[in-house]
């Protein structure tokens, strides 16, 4: 049997520990306080796994549905999806997802310029801007995103199929979230009390 080192399980620890206090962030926190560095027991691991296996099976759903719209051939929607699975090609739509009247209400524009793309992008995926513009141009081919101009400066905004398509599956990932946050608080507050007593 092949065993983690102790330095794989601390930094798994610390990965999922990471994990809950994004959980508890988007939800407001638990009501009862917890250490810092909770535990993460089999119970906790298989959740989140089980949570990221749906949200990926989504992704992947809402990803086709976008490519074959597009009417590419079979083996262009093939190399489309292996893309599309990365989270290279997710940062960069999901910013322009956030930046759209799909995913926020103050959204000033619909578009962004390739050149903010490739600034907000570095910090992110320490891509350079050939790199980033690879990927939005095979975004485009793909039907995730239309071309524009703002000021004479190429643009690029998400799609009407693809805008919608997103919403619907993030919409759909927030019971399993939820669901993935109530698993985690009732093993918070059996974890506490016990560490308290």
């Amino acid at each position: 049997m092949i065993a983690g080192t102790g330095e794989l399980n601390e930094s798994f620890d610390r990965h999922c520990s990471d994990t809950i206090a994004g959980l508890r962030a988007a939800f407001g926190g638990l009501d009862r306080p917890y250490s810092q560095m909770m535990r993460c027991d089999r119970e906790a691991v298989a959740a989140i796994f089980n949570f990221l296996g749906a949200n990926d099976q989504k992704w992947r759903e809402t990803s086709e549905l976008v490519v074959r719209q597009k009417g590419l051939t079979p083996a262009h929607v093939n190399d489309a999806m292996d893309h599309l699975v990365t989270y290279q090609y997710w940062a960069i739509i999901m910013l322009l997802w956030w930046a759209s009247p799909f995913g926020s209400d103050l959204a000033r524009s619909s578009a962004l310029v390739i050149d903010e793309i490739n600034s907000r992008m570095w910090d992110t995926l320490h891509l350079g801007h050939l790199a980033i513009k690879e990927r939005v141009d095979n975004l485009i081919r793909w039907g995730f995103f239309a071309e524009q101009t703002i000021k004479r400066h190429k643009a690029v905004a998400l799609t009407p199929v693809a805008g919608s398509a997103i919403s619907r599956s993030l919409s759909e990932a927030k019971p399993l979230l939820r669901d993935l946050h109530a698993k985690l608080a009732s093993q918070a507050a059996e974890v506490v009390p016990a560490r308290s007593a």
